[in-house]
């Protein structure tokens, strides 16, 4: 840019010189000019002046162009910096949800029953599976993965727990540990974790993960567009389940989707 401006300085010089080296010239003695006239070099040293002086002016103009041209490219520039300072800003905003909502996944892992088995919680199901150890252990495993932030391992695991234990004491939890899973991979699968929380609503309406069920199933129907089937599940939490705290949570979403 320095050079820029030196250079059309020194070509601004020029281009007022030429009329001053005339008229010095015009003033000169009269020998000289005779000379440069007998010699046929006065008009032809007049066309060459007047022709350099029209070059450095088209020269300039070009400059002009050029740093015109410059100015909205650096524009240009800029606008981009800014949308790649968004994006950043953005990316780091759904790491940090992505995280938060891990970090609450796996608390809510913890504190759990090591097997789930401990709270004699089985929603009702009197069926027993073959093999009741290889059960657990299938299922501890499944939990395991949750606890290791492995979420797709997890989410593999806990379908095969599901197909291998048709009869299995913990699918209650499975299901729902799916729809957590589901709902909190990096890319989210909202579908598929609604049909496990509906799953345990339907097939399990007396297990202790029912009211959360029915509250996620609530916020998943919410966050999909669907308010009407939204607020007709948290009436159904606030029914069934009036002591649950869930139930408080349900209140508190239905006023903020316009139902007082």
């Amino acid at each position: 840019m320095l050079f820029k401006q030196v250079f059309k300085r020194a070509a601004l010089a020029l281009l007022l010189a030429g009329p001053v080296l005339g008229q010095a010239q015009s003033t000169g003695p009269l020998v000289v000019e005779e000379r440069g006239s007998s010699d046929g070099q006065g008009p032809a040293a007049a066309s060459g002046a007047q022709g350099g002086n029209d070059g450095l002016y088209v020269l300039m103009q070009q400059m002009e162009q050029y740093e015109r041209q410059i100015q909205n490219l650096q524009g240009q520039v800029e606008e981009l910096r800014h949308e790649v300072d968004r994006l950043k800003a953005a990316e780091r905003e759904r790491y940090l949800d992505l995280d938060t909502r891990i970090n609450a996944l796996v608390d809510q892992t913890k504190s759990a029953p090591q097997t789930d088995a401990e709270a004699g919680d089985d929603g009702g199901n009197d069926a027993a599976p073959a093999d009741p150890e290889a059960d657990r252990a299938a299922y501890s495993e499944a939990r395991g993965k949750l606890l290791e932030r492995d979420f797709d391992a997890a989410a593999t695991a806990f379908e095969d727990y599901l197909e291998t234990f048709p009869e299995g004491q913990f699918r209650a939890h499975a299901h729902f540990w799916l729809g957590e899973v589901y709902s909190n991979q990096k890319k989210p699968q909202l579908d598929k974790a609604r049909e496990q929380f509906q799953t345990v609503v339907d097939d399990y309406p007396n297990h202790s993960r029912a009211p959360t069920s029915l509250y996620k199933l609530a916020g998943l129907q919410a966050k999909g567009g669907d308010t009407a089937k939204a607020k007709v599940t948290l009436h159904k939490l606030i029914k069934q389940f009036p002591d649950a705290s869930e139930s408080e949570m349900a209140k508190s979403m239905l006023k903020q989707l316009g139902d007082d």
